[in-house]
């Protein structure tokens, strides 16, 4: 009689796993973590992620980082399901553009579908209009946007929400309209923000300064935020050309802020050298905060304090979005990636990392 041969943990994984995703699971759909399967098996999470990593290479599972693995089911969903997802976005060169890009381009590959990227380099609604008829005439089946009030008045783009055509908006979204939207957690931001200006450095009296509306999600909730880590209210001043800046020049000499919040490092960077220009000693005439933490913020004098933005996360969930989309299965209306506070010398202290 033949020994009975034990089979290998991982092995065990491999096929629960390869049962479930034949008979229960869809394309799109979330397997449990490496810490959950170890648990439910009594292993290993090596053990757990050895079984993963046999799916992955025989195709039936694909990993997105930091958002966890999920069904892709060859036979179901192929590249003859899906032919073309438009992505449009503003600015898809610079880091955050292309860290955007680059988790969407490399999440919907994974599962068979063909982006096709489209940079809007201006805001303006004839500009916008001609660059999405050009995606519209290419047969997109769906429409991955950063979204801006411009686009809402684009009569191409009021037809595809009137005829509901898959759209998820990424990094942001827009008040009163309802797409499924993935961003930051912005208000979390703000908090975090506040709190900072208020227990290290007893911050009263704060100014933000944003080039856009509060039609905006990102910028309404950060400043909400900011006011509830701050303890207290915040002026604004809407600054839609940077050199705006210099009217409140007048203002911050006299006194009447202790701390400016910027609502993003591009802007930060042009109110640094107004402040500078002006003889405003920075942290010691007033403490500056930002947004985003792109590549620059490190190098402005001072180095800025933000919030450290994971945007190839938002584009990696904002994919997964569009094909559950695809696959007529319910999204969420809003989903928020995790953010985290970047101290540097902007706002008075010494740099964390």
């Amino acid at each position: 009689m033949k020994d009975i041969i034990p089979k290998a943990p991982y092995k065990v994984i491999t096929d629960f796993l390869r049962e479930k995703i034949y008979r229960e699971y869809g394309p799109g759909d979330k397997i449990p973590s490496e810490n959950e399967l170890a648990n439910m098996f009594k292993v290993s999470k090596l053990t757990a992620r050895k079984a993963i990593d046999k799916l992955v290479g025989e195709g039936l599972l694909v990993r997105v980082q930091g958002i966890g693995t999920f069904v892709s089911d060859l036979a179901r969903f192929n590249k003859n399901s899906v032919k073309a997802v438009g992505v449009l976005i503003m600015n898809r060169f610079d880091d955050r553009g292309l860290s955007i890009v680059g988790g969407i381009v490399k999440t919907l590959e994974r599962f068979y579908i063909n982006p096709i990227v489209v940079d809007i380099a201006q805001n303006e609604e004839r500009y916008i209009s001609h660059k999405l008829k050009a995606l519209v005439n290419q047969e997109i089946s769906g429409l991955i946007v950063s979204p801006t009030q411009t686009l809402l008045e684009v009569p191409i783009f009021k037809k595809l929400l009137s005829e509901n055509f898959p759209i998820v908006f990424v990094d942001r979204t827009i008040e009163d309209v309802d797409i499924p939207t993935v961003e930051s957690d912005n208000y979390l931001g703000g908090v975090l923000l506040g709190k900072h200006f208020r227990k290290n450095h007893n911050v009263k009296r704060a100014l933000f300064i944003t080039q856009e509306g509060f039609e905006l999600t990102s910028v309404k909730d950060r400043y909400e935020g900011f006011k509830e880590g701050l303890c207290s209210d915040v002026d604004i001043f809407i600054s839609e050309k940077v050199e705006t800046i210099r009217e409140i020049i007048p203002q911050i000499k006299k006194g009447d802020y202790d701390g400016i919040f910027f609502c993003h490092d591009s802007l930060a960077i042009g109110g640094l050298f107004i402040l500078w220009e002006a003889g405003i000693r920075l942290p010691e005439d007033i403490k500056v905060v930002s947004f985003d933490n792109r590549d620059i913020a490190k190098y402005a004098l001072p180095k800025l304090t933000t919030v450290k933005q994971n945007f190839e996360a938002i584009g990696e969930e904002s994919a997964l979005f569009m094909v559950k989309i695809l696959k007529g299965e319910e999204v969420p209306k809003r989903s928020k990636i995790p953010v985290e506070l970047v101290v540097r010398n902007s706002c008075g202290c010494e740099e964390n990392f």
